[in-house]
C-alpha cells in the first residue's frame, strides 16, 4: 500500500473534536458501562480510559466512586477532559508503559482504529497495564473488513477473528448492539481478562 494513501485517523479526529465531542457526550452508554462494571470487584477501582475522546465515560466511572485517568493521541480531547475535571494525558496504547496498575480498561470504540497489524501489540500492552484479573472493555464494528472509510482506519472484528489478536487474554462477556449515533451499524462488545 502506498503510504501516502494512509489515513490518518488522529488528524480526523482532530479536525472534527469539537463536532465528535457534541456528537458523543451525551450517548446513553447504559448497557456498556453495566457490562463492564458487573466484572469489576466491588468498591473503588482504579481505571483507565483509553481514547478518552469527550470524556463521556471517565465521567461516568468517576461518579461511580472509581479512581480513573483517561489518555488520548488527541490534545483536544485531553483538554476537554480536563475541564470537566478528568485526570487526563495526551498518549496512545503504543506509548504508555503502565505495569500492573488497573483493575479495569476502558477502550470503548478506539481499538477498531488499529490496524489489524497493530492489534496483537496494542492487546499486549493494555494486558501488562492490568493487575492480576483485571477487565478490559473494548469495542469493535461488527464484521470481517479492514479500510479507510470516512476519514479513519477501521478494522471490524467478530467474536472469532478477536482471538488472533488478543493474546493471553480471555473472553468473558460478548454483547452485539445497535449503533447510538442511529447509523446503519453493529458492534461487538467485549470484555476480556487478564
Amino acid at each position: 500500500m502506498d503510504t501516502n494513501q494512509i489515513v490518518d485517523t488522529n488528524a480526523f479526529y482532530k479536525e472534527h473534536a469539537e463536532e465528535y465531542i457534541k456528537a458523543t457526550e451525551n450517548i446513553d452508554m447504559s448497557r456498556e458501562h453495566e457490562m463492564f462494571e458487573r466484572h469489576l470487584s466491588e468498591g473503588q477501582q482504579f481505571i483507565l480510559d483509553v481514547g478518552c475522546g469527550s470524556g463521556r465515560d471517565s465521567l461516568y466511572f468517576k461518579s461511580q466512586g472509581h479512581h480513573v485517568i483517561a489518555i488520548d493521541p488527541n490534545v483536544e480531547f485531553v483538554e476537554h477532559a480536563r475541564q470537566i475535571n478528568i485526570d487526563a494525558y495526551q498518549s496512545d496504547v503504543a506509548h504508555i508503559e503502565f505495569v500492573d496498575m488497573f483493575d479495569g480498561i476502558w477502550a470503548c470504540a478506539v481499538l477498531l482504529h488499529y490496524r489489524k497489524k497493530e492489534l496483537f501489540a496494542a492487546f499486549t500492552k493494555l494486558y501488562n497495564a492490568l493487575k492480576e484479573d483485571g477487565i478490559l472493555f473494548c469495542s469493535f464494528l461488527y464484521g470481517d473488513l479492514e479500510e479507510d472509510r470516512e476519514g479513519r482506519h477501521y478494522s471490524d472484528l467478530t467474536e472469532e477473528s478477536l482471538k488472533d489478536y488478543i493474546g493471553d487474554f480471555k473472553i468473558i462477556d460478548v454483547m452485539i448492539t445497535d449503533d447510538r449515533l442511529k447509523e446503519n451499524k453493529i458492534w461487538l462488545n467485549v470484555v476480556l481478562k487478564k
